[in-house]
């Protein structure tokens, strides 16, 4: 166990982002309002570099570098590759789904991003989280620029949802930059 840990509190993210990711995928393609609409997207191509700040046990625990590919639309999804490491030494390495919504609200283009990524955790001198195989689920939001550059915002949940007895998770709050290359 890593010496200075912030103490054990009984705080746990209980799938929520994950099933939301699912509810997310049960809605159609596209919806039109006055003044908006919303399509699900198609990021083939899609790199995106991140940066955020770490928490375990709601206090600030480090950094993460984040890289992320996506690959050819699969039905509603888009295929991704996740990397992340922390400046603790702990590395993620996942295989997982994508899903995006373009909005267009009042001549705004925005967008919504859901991942459900499962993956394997290399603890090095970081938190211990129970096992290496760790679900990570998140929600983004942020802003589309025209030539296929995107900026946003982005929360994320990783633990290894309840299959070993100890089960902290981290959370990630991050700045997350893409550009769709194809």
């Amino acid at each position: 166990m890593v010496e200075n840990l912030p103490k054990q509190r009984e705080i746990v993210m209980d799938g929520r982002l994950a099933i939301l990711f699912n509810l997310v995928a049960l809605l159609g393609d596209g919806y039109e309002g006055e003044g908006w609409t919303v399509e699900r997207a198609d990021v083939e191509g899609l790199r995106t570099i991140s940066y955020g700040i770490v928490q375990y046990q709601t206090q600030n625990w480090g950094e993460e570098l984040r890289f992320t590919q996506s690959y050819k639309k699969w039905k509603r999804f888009n295929p991704v590759v996740d990397f992340s490491v922390t400046d603790k030494g702990g590395a993620w390495l996942g295989l997982g789904l994508y899903q995006q919504f373009d909005m267009d609200i009042n001549g705004t283009p925005l967008f919504v991003g859901f991942t459900l990524v499962p993956g394997l955790y290399m603890q090095g001198d970081d938190v211990d989280l129970g096992l290496p195989l760790e679900f990570r689920s998140g929600v983004e939001m942020g802003v589309r620029f025209n030539n296929g550059w995107q900026a946003s915002l982005s929360f994320d949940h990783r633990s290894n949802a309840d299959l070993a007895r100890w089960n902290p998770g981290l959370e990630t709050i991050q700045l997350r930059v893409s550009k769709t290359f194809n």
